[in-house]
């Protein structure tokens, strides 16, 4: 028995499939509803507050609009290349910083 190919994306593959993703989700509630429920216990685990101050200086409702794609001014709010590459790089700190912590406590 074969398995298929692991699928990867560089970051350029990451924000276009994510695009895609969130037009999808846009036109489609249910599928909305799935993709919030898949990031639940995640964001249960990351303040998106603590993230948008620390790494952006903005308030935790401007992360959480640009994180769900609210409509602003009739437009949904979306991460820029830029801010996506910033939030990708608060996440590594994030997680460098837990597996010190994790690493301390052995």
């Amino acid at each position: 028995m074969t398995l298929p190919p692991v699928q990867t994306y560089g970051r350029e593959g990451f924000i276009q499939t994510n695009m895609e993703n969130n037009e999808n989700t846009r036109r489609d509630p249910v599928l909305s509803k799935l993709r919030f429920m898949a990031r639940e216990d995640l964001s249960r685990v990351l303040n998106g507050a603590y993230i948008s101050e620390r790494f952006f200086g903005k308030s935790g409702s401007w992360f959480s609009q640009k994180l769900n794609n609210n409509l602003k001014n009739g437009k949904p709010c979306e991460f820029t290349p830029e801010e996506l590459k910033t939030l990708s790089d608060a996440l590594y700190t994030i997680s460098i910083e837990l597996q010190e912590l994790a690493d301390e406590l052995q």
